[in-house]
Order: structure tokens, then sequence, then C-alpha cells
């Protein structure tokens, strides 16, 4: 539901069996049990078009125009647009165990708690992908449009990248966060005892 004038609503009729979904800008997608990826909507630097080769997908994840699958083998494919590198994958980059997708970047979180990132910012500054000096021990990740965001074991939370409206600014003394999201500039924490906490852009409430 919600606006359709890219069909990025109109489900394909043969999606009826997905296990996951994820959505971009003006496109969305699915992943089907048997590991395959099925995109609609626009096809802007064919982010629709999902290669032949991506098979074998766990987990996928969306950035304004480029997709990101992370494989069973622990491994990501990404395609569509690629004009800031965002879709160009590091050489090496294994043990991939969550993938998140900005506007113009890419995350991928490792098996041993620590955080690929590539891609650039707007301007091509890439404050998004300038990762914190010794950042570890990070369980679950998120990716806004120009920000990203880390959520420690510890249940602390972790921002960089751009700040302009404040989404960087984690509150003082959050804790026993359970999991996090981004968006284009504000963040949102979910807590242990099921209340939310947000921070950045409020201009809308």
């Amino acid at each position: 539901w919600g606006s359709d004038g890219y069909g990025q609503c109109t489900v394909p009729a043969n999606v009826t069996d997905a296990m996951a979904i994820a959505a971009g800008t003006l496109y969305s997608v699915a992943l089907r049990p048997s590991g395959q990826v099925v995109a609609w909507g626009t096809n802007i630097d064919s982010v629709s078009e999902v290669p032949a080769n991506i098979s074998n997908v766990m987990a996928i994840a969306m950035g304004a125009r480029h997709c990101l699958a992370l494989k069973t083998d622990g491994t990501v494919a990404a395609w569509g647009d690629n004009t800031s590198g965002q879709s160009t994958i590091p050489a090496g980059l294994t043990d991939v165990v969550a993938v998140a997708g900005g506007n113009y970047f890419s995350l991928a979180l490792k098996a041993d708690g620590t955080i690929a990132a590539w891609g650039s910012g707007q301007g091509g500054e890439g404050v998004e992908i300038n990762l914190p000096a010794n950042l570890a021990g990070v369980g679950a990740i998120a990716a806004g449009g120009y920000h990203s965001l880390a959520l420690k074991i510890d249940g602390t939370v972790v921002a960089w990248g751009a700040n302009w409206t404040g989404q960087c600014d984690v509150p003082t003394n959050l804790t026993n966060v359970v999991a996090i999201a981004a968006g284009q500039s504000f963040s949102l924490a979910l807590k242990a005892d099921g209340t939310v906490v947000a921070w950045g852009w409020n201009n809308y409430g």
C-alpha cells in the first residue's frame, strides 16, 4: 500500500511464499525460501533486475537505489546504483552475518562483531563509512540516509556519519537496547522493556 507510481506496491502474483521483505526508493524486494530474490518497482540503475547469479540468499537490504544480498556462505552480493561504489563489495569480505544499505553506502556486520563499510555520501564526503575507532562487539547494524547505527552486544548504541539534525546524538545513558532502525535523518532504538527511544529530525513528529 502507499504510492504506487512505479509499481512498487504491485506485488508480483507469484510472490506468495516470501520469508523476508525490504523497501528502497520506489522499489520493493522479497526473499523466497529457495534463496531467490524478487524485485519490482522502478528499474532505475537496473535495481529491479536481479542478476541471474544471485542465489542462496539468506538476508536482503536496500539502499536508495542499490540492493544487498547476504548469501548462505557469508559473502555479499550487490547490484543497482554504483555511482559511489556502494555496490562494489570489498575484496575478501567473508563471514558476514548481516547487511544494511544507506543512500549511497553499504554496511556488513561480520561474525566477529566488527563492521565493514563501503561507498560514499552525498557530495562524496563518505562520513557514513568513517567507522568509529575500535568499534567492536557489535550485534546489529542499521543504515540511514547518511548516517549509521551499531547496536553493541552490551545493549548500547553507537552512531556516526552526517549529524545535521542530531541523528547521531545518541541519548545519554541509553542502555538495554535490543533493536535499532535508522531513517533518513532520525534514529530509533527499541529497549528490552518494550519502550522506544527516538532522536534526530522531528519536524513531522
